[in-house]
């Protein structure tokens, strides 16, 4: 090998006798380079010591059915039957005479109008007129009706097997109330309205003083009943 130098802006070569030094393995500088770059020492990882969590024991689902779906099955069997069920109970606030006095009211200011709840609206005022003392006629279901020139009953008036039906559901409602003291439960007509008059075809409630209902109420207990 030839090595220049230059000392003082002169240069000389110098011949370097490879001989005198031992020959270098290339191929094991290499080896030994890779397998050092790719075999490093693997390093040990601190695992850090967790403590375990307490395993919850699971809790069993209830097998019943939650209170308020239970509340919603029964509310729907007493809509089909509760009304025959509680009229036992009931029957201390009216007779079966003044469920047929009913009957004939419904027929005689309502017949064959529909839907079936402005039928049932007409009874709904006697019950109304009772509650808020409208006169010292309405102490009682008969009396009420009877009250001179309120009503279009008359004794012996016909009636229908429906308005029979219309007439006994009302008047279970309406002792409903009275029973379990929640007013305007089940019913049709608010409590305010006790009067009506009749244009040929539907009745307008209305409360006296120049408010009328305006058949608002969601509530129909006899859309199956047509």
């Amino acid at each position: 090998m030839i090595v220049f130098a230059g000392v003082h802006g002169l240069c000389y070569a110098s011949t370097v006798n490879l001989e005198t030094n031992p020959p270098i393995n290339v191929e094991s500088i290499q080896e030994t380079t890779i397998e050092t770059m790719t075999s490093p020492t693997p390093t040990a990882t601190v695992t850090p010591t967790v403590t375990p969590k307490p395993t919850a024991t699971p809790t069993p689902e209830p097998t019943t059915l939650p209170t308020e779906t239970s509340a919603d099955t029964t509310l729907a069997t007493n809509e089909n039957e509760g009304m025959e069920m509680a009229f036992e109970e009931e029957i201390d606030f009216f007779s079966e005479e003044e469920v047929v006095m009913m009957a004939q009211l419904i027929h005689a200011e309502a017949g064959g109008v529909y839907p079936l709840n402005r039928r049932a609206a007409v009874a709904w005022t006697v019950c109304n007129r009772i509650n808020n003392g409208y006169s010292s006629y309405c102490t009682s279901i008969e009396k009420t009706i009877k009250e001179p020139g309120q009503f279009a009953w008359y004794k012996g008036c016909k009636y229908t097997d429906l308005d029979y039906r219309i007439a006994k559901d009302v008047l279970t409602r309406w002792a409903n109330e009275i029973i379990t003291g929640k007013p305007d439960e089940g019913r049709i007509l608010p409590s305010k309205y006790m009067f009506f008059w009749g244009d040929g075809s539907q009745n307008h409630f209305n409360d006296g003083k120049g408010n009328y209902w305006d058949y608002s109420v969601d509530y129909d207990p006899y859309a199956d009943w047509e």
